[in-house]
C-alpha cells in the first residue's frame, strides 16, 4: 500500500467456497506480526450476507454490523461490503470502448454506491471496476494480470486506487500457493481462530 504519507506492506490467504445457493469466503492475515493471525470470514446466501471478524488479540470474534461494513477492512483497500462482491443484480449498460479495446459495460447500484464493471468482449475477463458515491468517482480497481489454474481464470495481479484516501493498493498473488484442496471445516464460525487456510 503506498500513500503521501506512508508504505506497507502485508500477507494474507484467501479461502473461498461457492455453489448455486451460497458463497463463503476467508481470509487470513499472515502480516505483519501486529494483525497476523487476523482471520474475516464473509458468507453470502444471495439473500443475507454477514461479515465476522475474528481478533487473536482479543481471542475472540466479532460480528460486524451493516452500518459498519462501509469501513475499509484492514488497510485492504476496500470496505468489508465490498469484499462480499454480490454481482447478481448486474444491469447491462451495452458496450463502450477504452483503448483500443472494446468492453461489455455492467452496473450494480446499492443504497451507498454505484459499481461499474468493464468485461473485454474478447476473453470475457473483468479487466476494471469504477466504484462511485453518488456522482464521486471514489476507486478504481484495474486487473493487471491473469493466470490459468485448474482450468478457471484467477485474477493474479491488480490495484486498487482510492481517490478519496489518495492512496493505490497493489496486489500480487503467490502463483505457487494456489491449490483447489482444502478442508471446509475452516469456514466455520469455530474455526477461524485457527486461520489457516
Amino acid at each position: 500500500m503506498r500513500s503521501h504519507e506512508y508504505e506497507q506492506e502485508q500477507s494474507f490467504s484467501i479461502a473461498r467456497y461457492a455453489d448455486k445457493k451460497r458463497s463463503t469466503t476467508l481470509v487470513c492475515f499472515t502480516y505483519p506480526q501486529n494483525i497476523k493471525g487476523t482471520a474475516i470470514l464473509l458468507k453470502n446466501d444471495y439473500h443475507h450476507s454477514s461479515t465476522l471478524v475474528y481478533f487473536p488479540s482479543l481471542g475472540r470474534s466479532r460480528l460486524i454490523p451493516k452500518e459498519d461494513e462501509q469501513n475499509e477492512a484492514f488497510g485492504l483497500g476496500i470496505s468489508f461490503s465490498e469484499m462480499h462482491n454480490d454481482a447478481s443484480h448486474l444491469a447491462n449498460l451495452g458496450k463502450v470502448k477504452k483503448d483500443g479495446h472494446t468492453y461489455y459495460k455492467l452496473v450494480k447500484i446499492d443504497d451507498e454506491q454505484k459499481t461499474l464493471y468493464f468485461i473485454d468482449t474478447q476473453s470475457m475477463v473483468l479487466k476494471e471496476m469504477q466504484i462511485y458515491k453518488s456522482t464521486e468517482r471514489i476507486k478504481d480497481i484495474v486487473i493487471q494480470k491473469i493466470a490459468l489454474f485448474h482450468g478457471k481464470k484467477i485474477i493474479i495481479k491488480w490495484f486498487i486506487k482510492d481517490y478519496e484516501k489518495d492512496k493505490v493498493t497493489y496486489y500480487k498473488v503467490d502463483t505457487k500457493s494456489i491449490t483447489s484442496s482444502f478442508n471446509n471445516s475452516i469456514f466455520k464460525r469455530s474455526a477461524i481462530s485457527h486461520c489457516r487456510p
